[in-house]
Order: structure tokens, then C-alpha cells, then sequence
């Protein structure tokens, strides 16, 4: 199971990640002055994305992407808490709960900090 939610999440976010380099390259850089960083807009929230990924922003689409690949591990950390479970392994349950539970109080306030 664990495998299979790292390899399914690598694969859809490098895809994602290469769906929206393919619109920045049709999208085309030309007339951009200043550099790519200035002439972009970056999305700043989820919903931001969201709604850039509507539109086919290519930057929205790539940072579809990254979230994804950030997500997966995550993923992974709950898709352990519920195969420990099966396994009624429940020592590893609660060490694994906690790790998630550290990863997503992480996220909070680093979402928070900003």
C-alpha cells in the first residue's frame, strides 16, 4: 500500500509538474522583460492555484504539481497509520499518528508564519 501511494504520487506530480512546463512553453516567454520571476505571477494560496489551474496558468499548474509532491509523503504517513492498524501493530499506530500529527502542526504554523 505504502509503495503504491508513493510511486501513484510521484508519477501524478512529476506529471502535473511537466503538464504545466508544456502550457509555459506553447504559453512562450517571449515579451517578458525584467526576468521570469517579475513577469509571473506566482499564486499564493490554494485557492489561488485552484483557480489558476481553471484558467491553465502554467505557473498555477506547476505549483499544482509541487503541492502534490509535497503531499505524497504525507500520504504515506497516513496510509501507515492505517495498515499498522490492520496489522494491529499499535505501537507503530500511535508512534505513526504522532508523526502526523507533527507533519500537519508543521504545515499550520508554517502557513501561519507567513
Amino acid at each position: 500500500m505504502v509503495s503504491i501511494v508513493l510511486r501513484t504520487g510521484v508519477i501524478v506530480s512529476a506529471g502535473v509538474i511537466v503538464v504545466g512546463l508544456i502550457l509555459l512553453a506553447f504559453n512562450g516567454l517571449a515579451g517578458m522583460t525584467g526576468g521570469i520571476a517579475t513577469a509571473m505571477n506566482f499564486p499564493h494560496t490554494f485557492g489561488a492555484v485552484l483557480s489558476g489551474v481553471v484558467k491553465l496558468d502554467p505557473v498555477s499548474v506547476i505549483t499544482l504539481g509541487l503541492l502534490l509532491m509535497i503531499i505524497t509523503p504525507v500520504t504515506r504517513v497516513a496510509v501507515s497509520i492505517i495498515a499498522f492498524a490492520m496489522e494491529r501493530d499499535w505501537r507503530y499506530v500511535g508512534i505513526t499518528t504522532v508523526v502526523l500529527i507533527v507533519l500537519l502542526v508543521s504545515f499550520a504554523l508554517g502557513k501561519a508564519g507567513s
